[in-house]
């Protein structure tokens, strides 16, 4: 009796656990046909990061899918800023996307869904970012320069954090000459908002020995808006104000302790950035990032910088990138350094 107790009992669990399995499964299906079971991850920038069993967590490109069904809790935003939480229902129209709301069902196009985000999501799924190094160097001239760069960014459903680090050191040859270093770490925090908006803070150190520069220090805060969000571009206008902080080295003081200017000032910040990203083989991402930023407490001074950068995928999560950096400040003496200063960087990275 006791036997056919248990055999009755593994049958029923046997029953049981696929149903089990499917209720907390997400479900992917093609433009061909073709069907996934797992876990929606997130969507952004183009791509459905999607985690199988068998495969682990893949990248599936927003257009070649034609159905998606999930259970999880679902932030869901759109090109036009909405946003929708609530699990993803079945349907039977390709193309579609049926988000199921506290105010009920809201059907979506899925090529005007650029985001989504499971909200119990947690801990380092969060994360992403890249790091990246590179060395050049010019036989004739004798110069060599290296460069490190990371970067890594914190989303949750309302909230981006960004720490941004880049190092590059110029080396001459020259054994009476020192090398050149040009190092900047920015943390950033965006609160998103409706309909595309965007506010925060934002702390900025910059060293740029080539200028004369010893330390470079800004906290401030402002706001942007998308004025473009699609599954292949981004482009973000933003603005605010600094409170800035500057140190340099000047050569013409000779007292004793003096030999460092420090200077306190109010600047303004209009920043204009365009990102453009394709994932047909080759990947590419494109970034150009424009900003200026006049000085309100000394009139007619004002500084800037403009960089393009070029990300191509090698193979997956291994990239080359090139990127064309240019920076100007006009407050900069001849004496020190020049008011120009511009590089341009070759270097190979992971993402993760």
């Amino acid at each position: 009796m006791d036997r056919v107790l248990i055999v009755y009992l593994a049958a029923i669990l046997a029953s049981a656990a696929p149903a089990v399995v499917l209720a907390n499964s997400d479900v992917v299906i093609f433009d061909n046909g073709d069907r996934l079971t797992g876990e929606v991850k997130s969507l952004e920038r183009g791509k459905l990061r999607f985690k199988t069993d068998a495969t682990g967590t893949i990248s599936i490109e927003w257009d070649d899918v034609a159905f998606l069904a999930s259970n999880q809790n679902l932030q869901t935003e759109t090109q036009d800023g909405v946003r929708y939480l609530g699990h993803l229902l079945e349907t039977r129209e390709a193309g579609q996307l049926v988000v199921q709301t506290k105010s009920g069902p809201v059907s979506l196009e899925l090529g005007s869904v650029i985001l989504m985000a499971p909200i119990e999501e947690r801990g380092l799924d969060r994360f992403d970012g890249e790091v990246s190094a590179g060395i050049n160097f010019a036989k004739a001239e004798q110069i060599s320069t290296s460069n490190v760069s990371v970067e890594l960014n914190y989303r949750t459903e309302s909230r981006i954090i960004t720490v941004d680090f880049d190092s590059l050191v110029t080396d001459s040859g020259d054994d009476e000459e020192k090398p050149s270093q040009n190092t900047g770490l920015d943390l950033a925090y965006s609160r998103l908002l409706p309909r595309r908006w965007v506010a925060g803070g934002l702390m900025n150190f910059e060293r740029n020995e080539e200028q004369g520069l010893d330390l470079r220090s800004s906290v401030g805060a402002g706001v942007g808006r998308y004025l473009r969000q699609t599954n292949n571009a981004v482009l973000l206008l933003s603005g605010g104000l600094l409170v800035t902080r500057e140190q340099r080295s000047a050569a013409d003081i000779t007292l004793p302790g003096e030999n460092t200017v420090i200077e306190d000032f109010l600047e303004a910040s209009v920043k204009l950035q365009w990102d453009w990203f394709r994932y047909d083989a080759p990947e590419l991402d494109l970034m150009t990032t424009l900003q200026l930023i006049p000085n309100l407490s000394e009139t007619g001074e004002y500084r800037g910088e403009f960089e393009v950068k070029l990300k191509w995928e090698i193979v997956e999560d291994l990239f080359w990138s090139l990127s064309l950096k240019d920076t100007y400040d006009s407050k900069v003496p001849e004496s020190e350094g020049d008011k120009n200063d511009y590089s341009l960087i070759t270097s190979v990275g992971w993402e993760f």
